[in-house]
């Protein structure tokens, strides 16, 4: 063999750093945590009882609390991405037909609270939601209630929370969608008689399929690993999975059960996940345009 035998052609090298990096920094860590959600450990003593069991699974798919944490998870996640979805589809669509000037300003106002950290927005609603905050003070000063109310600690502060520091992925991900939707198709329905609401119906909705599932996947995941919000928000009140998690690896010291908890928790994310893009492709193919 020759040098020129052993030499790695540029594109080989590219394609090698991100598979390199896609293992160390994903792959393996998802090994690991699977490879110990299957060793039973004593939380007190640290010791392992049983080096391969299946116990963590059957202690979280058989206890009646921990399924109702599971699916208060997906469930606040799902409504928060509804939540997202009928807020941000109108205003992705506006921003599609919006002039450059309007359309910058807009842009900045929704893409502006990403610069602020999560913590610090999750504490603006604990401000905005708690006992004499904002929506207290406007409930009294108008007569709804007449004694003091507070949003905190609840499955709806939890929502609005996580709406509000989600929606501009949902936004910005139909909005990417619409507007390369070329507008010669929208005047060509209309030339052919089709009201406003038909060419929406016919032309935009369909092509805009794709941008609503990337929206909602995105916010969704995000939800459902979601731990600040949730946390300080809903607090011990509100579990989620990533705060049983949390409590089970730094309080219980149970790190087998809480990587019991993850390994479930990804598997039936990425199931719901994939059953909802090929619903939506589905969908997607029966309102196509003709």
């Amino acid at each position: 063999m020759t040098r020129r035998d052993f030499k790695l052609s540029p594109a080989l090298v590219l394609l090698a750093l991100p598979v390199i990096l896609f293992v160390l920094a994903y792959a393996v860590p998802m090994l690991m945590l699977l490879a110990t959600s299957f060793v039973r450990i004593n939380p007190v003593t640290l010791k392992v009882i049983d080096p391969l069991t299946l116990y963590n699974y059957q202690k979280f798919l058989t206890d009646p609390f921990y399924l109702g944490v599971l699916w208060n998870t997906i469930k606040l996640s799902l409504l928060t991405t509804l939540i997202c979805l009928v807020c941000g589809y109108p205003v992705a669509l506006y921003l599609s037909r919006a002039g450059s000037r309007e359309r910058g300003i807009l842009m900045l106002l929704i893409t502006a609270p990403l610069l602020v950290s999560l913590v610090i927005r999750s504490l603006g609603w604990i401000i905005i939601l708690g006992h004499k905050g904002l929506v207290d003070t406007l409930a009294s000063g108008v007569g709804l209630y007449d004694r003091s109310i507070s949003l905190m600690y609840t499955a709806t502060a939890v929502v609005v929370g996580q709406a509000h520091i989600f929606y501009p992925f949902m936004v910005l991900s139909i909005y990417a969608v619409l507007q390369n939707i070329d507008p010669a198709l929208l005047r060509a329905a209309a030339n052919l008689g089709a009201s406003p609401w038909r060419v929406f119906y016919a032309v935009t909705l369909p092509l805009s399929v794709p941008g609503v599932v990337a929206g909602s996947l995105i916010v969704f995941g995000l939800c459902v690993s979601s731990f600040v919000t949730p946390a300080l928000l809903g607090g011990p009140w509100v579990k989620v999975a990533a705060y049983l998690v949390w409590e089970q690896t730094l309080q219980v010291l149970d790190w087998p059960f809480a990587a019991a908890i993850s390994s479930v928790l990804l598997i039936l994310t990425a199931s719901i996940m994939y059953a909802y893009k090929l619903a939506s492709r589905t969908a997607g193919e029966k309102i196509e345009p003709r």
